[in-house]
C-alpha cells in the first residue's frame, strides 16, 4: 500500500514536472494530468515566428539607427566645409554667375549728396587778423547709374578689365536747394597757376601774374552750382592754357569738380581686379590701374594699389586686419581699421572707419610719410595735387574730423560730427558682402603767398574747404534678408544633424532597453492561474506525503538515512525544471530504486537525487 501509494504520487508529479518543462498545458477545467502532445510543434512555429519578428524588428532598428547617427555626424562635422565651399563658388566674379549682374549694373540706384562751403569774405583773404568765414550750402543730391563698359577677361591671371560709367541726374525733391543757387568759391584757375609757377624763375612768375592781372583773375569766383559741379564754365585763362601747353597739362576746355564725370567712363580710369577664380583670397582685389600694377602719384609703398575696387572683397573678415580701398579720386587706397559690431537690417555687421591712421600725413605714422607729397603739414589732410594735374588739393574727411585741430582754427562754419562725417564701411563678415557704405570726403585748396604774383603776395597760407560729398549706400532689406537666409543654412543643417543622432541612439538602445525592462513575457496557452494552483496543490500534496512516510519510517527504526531522502526529495520537488527530460522520452525514466528497512514490515522505495 505504501509502495503503490508512493509510486501513484511520484509519478503524478513526474507528469506534471515534464509536461511544463516541455510546453503542454492542461485545459480550463484543471485537467493537468492529461498531456496535449498535439500542441507542442504549433507551439514551437509560433515561438520562431516571434523569434523572426523580433529579430526583423531589432535588424531595423539597428540599421536605421546606424544611418541615423552617421548622417547626424556627416552633416555635423562636414556640411560647414561644403557650404563655404559653395558659397566661395558664388562669390567668385565671372560671366553667369550669381553676382556678376549686381556686378555690372547695381540692382539699385546711388544717390551722391555735395554739400558746397559758400565763402563769404573772401576780400578778407589779405587781412591776417581775420579767418575765412564758410556757410554750408546743400546737399545737392544726385542719383547715379552706374555701368561696367569695355569688359575683357583674362583667364591667365583670373583678372578682369573694365571701365566705370556713370550718368547722374539731379534729384531735386531729395535737395535742399537748386543748381542756380549762387555760389562764392575759391578761383582754382587762378590757385592752380599759381601753384605751377613756384618754383620757376623770376621771369616766369612775373608772366603769370600778369596774364592773372590781364585776364582779370579774382582770388574767388561767384557761379551757379551746376556750373561748379558738372556742366562747368569757362575760363579765357583756361582756353589760352590748351594752345600753350599739351593736352596732357590743361587737358579740360571748361573748369568744374565733376566735369566730364557725367556720362563718361574716362575720368576714373581703366581697371583690372582679381576675380577670386584661382585664389578666393584675392576676390576683388586691385590688379591694374591705368595699364599699371602702380601708381606714379605717391612714392615707395603709398603707390601700390593694395586692397579693393569697393565691390568686392574676400570671403572671411577679421577684426585684427584692415581693410583697404581704392579710390581713384584720391590716386591712392584708404586703409579702414575695426571698430564695432553692427545690425543692418537684423544682421551682424563689422564696422570699419577711417580714423586718423588712415588720413595722416607721416606726422603721427611714420609709414605713410610718403603721402605728404613734399607738403609737411598736420595730420589731418592728404597732398592729392600730383593726382589733380598740379593743383593744390588736400582731402580730409567731412569738416575736418579726426584731422588735428589746426585746420579747424583757420576757419569759422565747421563743426565736425562722427555721425555726419565719418568714413565707413559696415560688411557682413562671413561673406564680406558691404551691408552699408557711407564715403565721405572733402576738397581742400591751400591757399599759399608767391612774392612775385601780385594776386597772392599778402594772402596767408590757409587750408580752404571747397565742398564735400557722400555716397551713403545702405543694402535694401530684401537683398540683405536673403543673404541672412542663405547664412542660416549651416546651422539649420547643424541642428537637424544633431536631432539625427540623438533619434539614432535612441533607436540604437531601444531593443537593450527593451529586453531589459520587459524580459518577462507572458506565452498565451490554455493553461491560466487555475493551472498554476493545481500544480502547486499537487506539489504540496505529495510532498506532505513523502514527508509524513519517511518519517516515520526513521522514527520507527532510528536509521538517518531517510532524512537525507527527505532532502533530496525536497530538492527534487522544488526544482523540477533541472531534471534532465528530453523531448524524445515520453515518460521519465524510473530511478533505480534503492531498499530501506522495513516500515511497518513493508519496504519503502526512496529516489535518489
Amino acid at each position: 500500500m505504501l509502495q503503490s501509494t508512493q509510486h501513484s504520487a511520484a509519478d503524478t508529479e513526474k507528469a506534471t514536472v515534464y509536461q511544463l518543462a516541455n510546453g503542454h498545458h492542461t485545459n480550463n477545467n484543471g485537467d493537468c494530468g492529461k498531456v496535449r502532445s498535439q500542441t507542442k510543434v504549433p507551439e514551437r512555429r509560433r515561438t520562431n515566428m516571434l523569434v523572426k519578428e523580433f529579430c526583423n524588428r531589432r535588424c531595423i532598428l539597428t540599421s536605421s539607427g546606424l544611418l541615423l547617427v552617421a548622417s547626424g555626424t556627416f552633416f555635423i562635422l562636414f556640411f560647414p566645409i561644403i557650404f563655404q565651399d559653395i558659397l566661395q563658388e558664388e562669390l567668385k566674379l565671372r560671366p553667369g554667375s550669381r553676382s556678376y549682374d549686381s556686378w555690372v549694373t547695381p540692382p539699385f540706384p546711388l544717390a551722391m549728396d555735395v554739400y558746397f562751403f559758400n565763402w563769404t569774405n573772401p576780400e578778407d583773404i589779405t587781412n591776417h587778423s581775420t579767418k575765412p568765414i564758410l556757410e554750408e550750402l546743400g546737399p545737392y543730391r544726385f542719383i547715379e547709374h552706374p555701368t561696367k563698359v569695355d569688359i575683357e577677361w583674362h583667364d591667365e591671371n583670373a583678372t578682369v578689365s573694365y571701365r566705370k560709367k556713370s550718368i547722374y541726374y539731379f534729384d531735386e525733391e531729395g535737395s535742399n536747394g537748386s543748381l542756380d543757387d549762387v555760389i562764392s568759391s575759391i578761383n582754382i584757375v587762378a590757385v592752380s597757376a599759381a601753384k605751377r609757377s613756384k618754383y620757376w624763375g623770376y621771369l616766369k612768375q612775373k608772366g603769370v601774374s600778369l596774364g592773372l592781372n590781364v585776364y582779370e583773375q579774382k582770388i574767388n569766383v561767384v557761379k551757379t552750382a551746376g556750373e561748379l559741379l558738372f556742366d562747368g564754365y569757362e575760363d579765357n585763362m583756361v582756353l589760352m592754357g590748351k594752345h600753350m601747353f599739351d593736352a596732357d597739362e590743361v587737358p579740360f576746355d571748361r573748369v568744374g569738380w565733376f566735369y566730364t564725370r557725367n556720362n563718361s567712363a574716362d575720368l576714373i580710369g581703366h581697371y583690372n581686379i582679381h576675380t577670386g577664380v584661382e585664389d578666393i583670397a584675392m576676390l576683388g582685389k586691385m590688379g591694374e590701374w591705368n595699364y599699371k600694377p602702380r601708381t606714379n602719384f605717391f612714392e615707395g609703398t603709398c603707390g601700390m594699389l593694395n586692397g579693393s575696387a569697393g565691390e568686392f572683397f574676400p570671403p572671411g573678415l577679421s577684426k585684427e586686419h584692415p581693410i583697404e580701398l581704392f579710390t581713384p579720386d584720391m590716386c591712392r587706397s584708404l586703409p579702414l581699421d575695426f571698430e564695432e559690431e553692427v545690425t543692418i537690417h537684423g544682421q551682424k555687421a563689422y564696422k570699419y572707419s577711417g580714423d586718423r591712421r588712415a588720413i595722416d600725413n607721416g606726422t603721427l605714422y611714420p609709414e605713410t610719410a610718403c603721402f605728404s607729397a613734399g607738403e609737411i603739414v598736420p595730420s589731418g589732410v592728404l597732398n592729392i595735387s600730383s593726382c589733380r594735374f598740379g593743383t593744390p588739393v588736400f582731402v580730409s574727411f567731412p569738416h575736418y574730423y579726426a584731422a588735428d585741430p589746426f585746420y579747424l582754427d583757420q576757419v569759422e562754419g565747421l563743426s565736425p560730427s562722427k555721425e555726419k562725417h565719418q568714413f565707413y564701411m559696415s560688411m557682413e563678415p562671413t561673406t564680406s558682402v558691404p551691408l552699408d557704405v557711407a564715403a565721405r570726403l572733402q576738397l581742400n585748396i591751400m591757399i599759399e603767398p608767391y612774392e612775385n604774383i601780385n594776386l597772392f603776395s599778402d594772402v596767408k597760407r590757409v587750408f580752404l574747404p571747397v565742398l564735400w560729398f557722400e555716397q551713403h549706400v545702405i543694402m535694401p532689406p530684401e537683398l540683405a534678408g536673403e543673404i541672412g537666409q542663405a547664412l542660416t543654412i549651416p546651422s539649420i543643417v547643424r541642428l537637424c544633424g544633431i536631432v539625427m543622432v540623438v533619434f539614432g541612439v535612441v533607436l540604437l538602445l531601444w531593443t537593450p532597453l527593451e529586453r531589459m525592462f520587459f524580459r518577462r513575457r507572458r506565452v498565451a496557452g490554455t493553461c491560466g492561474n487555475k493551472d498554476s494552483a493545481a500544480f502547486n496543490s499537487v506539489r504540496s500534496f505529495n510532498l506532505t506525503t513523502e514527508k509524513g512516510l519517511l518519517s516515520a519510517a526513521e522514527k520507527k527504526n532510528g536509521i538517518p538515512t531517510t532524512a537525507t531522502a527527505i532532502v533530496l526529495v525536497d530538492k527534487l520537488l522544488e526544482k523540477p525544471e533541472k531534471l534532465a527530460l528530453t523531448d524524445s522520452s515520453p515518460q521519465m525514466s524510473s530511478p533505480e530504486p534503492e531498499s530501506a528497512p522495513l516500515i511497518e514490515g513493508r519496504n519503502a522505495t526512496i529516489v535518489k537525487s
